[in-house]
């Protein structure tokens, strides 16, 4: 299915400038992220779908960008445009938008109870935000109300959506990308990561975990050099969606 093209199509890429871990003013401030990434161009992708007309799939091209595969495909009127690959996606497939099959893209109301989709808005009109890594999926729970659909996002969390927001139907393609082994760390410094140290190695001035005796002494409670408390404490309201009860008393 992969088919790599070191030749993309020019005005739909950009060339990227390494920041290296560096801000505005040039000191480093990300640790983690090294000199030595490789170079590589952009490619810029429709996220958006609001074009709803038959395509033909051109070529499944890789995209050193992100996880998924990516697919060129042309439009009737001659238009070219990026998206990602969906996984049973192949070059030389036609693909018509009035027929609910794979790939095609849609409001999330039109999908059936326990469809999987993938590239999911979030809000109406905004791009699709949820599911475009390899092989991530959502799943269609139930309709809420008229306006409101239930997803269940790769996370497991459960989402009440508005039911005019996109989705594409199928898994995003290459689904075994979690199996790969880099085999030694040279490649994870090609991709820009730096070898992290754990904090216990450390001494007490460079991470909460660090000082003190032996290899694995460290503070009962996790804390920042002001002593605020970094784990067990939760970094964002939790929202619950209580769709079971609203549904039973609506």
């Amino acid at each position: 299915m992969k088919s790599i093209n070191k030749n993309p199509i020019k005005y739909l890429v950009f060339g990227l400038k390494s920041k290296s871990g560096n801000n505005n003013l040039g000191r480093k401030t990300v640790k983690t992220k090294s000199k030595g990434k490789s170079k590589r161009k952009f490619r810029i992708l429709d996220f958006y779908r609001n074009y709803q007309e038959s395509f033909l799939v051109l070529r499944i091209e890789y995209d050193p960008n992100r996880s998924a595969n990516i697919a060129l495909i042309c439009f009737k009127n001659g238009l070219l445009c990026y998206i990602i690959a969906t996984s049973n996606l192949k070059k030389g497939m036609f693909i018509n938008n009035n027929n609910l099959i794979e790939s095609t893209t849609r409001s999330i109301d039109s999908y059936n109870y326990g469809d999987y989709i993938s590239n999911v808005e979030l809000n109406h009109n905004y791009g699709s935000k949820i599911a475009r890594a390899a092989g991530t999926y959502c799943i269609v729970l139930h309709k809420l109300s008229k306006t409101s659909v239930v997803i269940r996002f790769p996370s497991g969390e459960e989402k009440i959506l508005y039911h005019k927001n996109k989705g594409t139907l199928g898994i995003v393609s290459n689904i075994n990308h979690k199996y790969t082994n880099l085999k030694k760390a040279g490649r994870n410094f090609w991709k820009g990561k730096k070898p992290i140290v754990r904090g216990v190695a450390k001494n007490c001035v460079d991470h909460p975990h660090g000082g003190g005796r032996g290899r694995t002494s460290k503070l009962p409670v996790p804390s920042n050099f002001t002593r605020r408390v970094l784990k067990g404490v939760p970094k964002r309201k939790k929202i619950l969606f209580l769709y079971k009860s609203r549904k039973i008393n609506g």
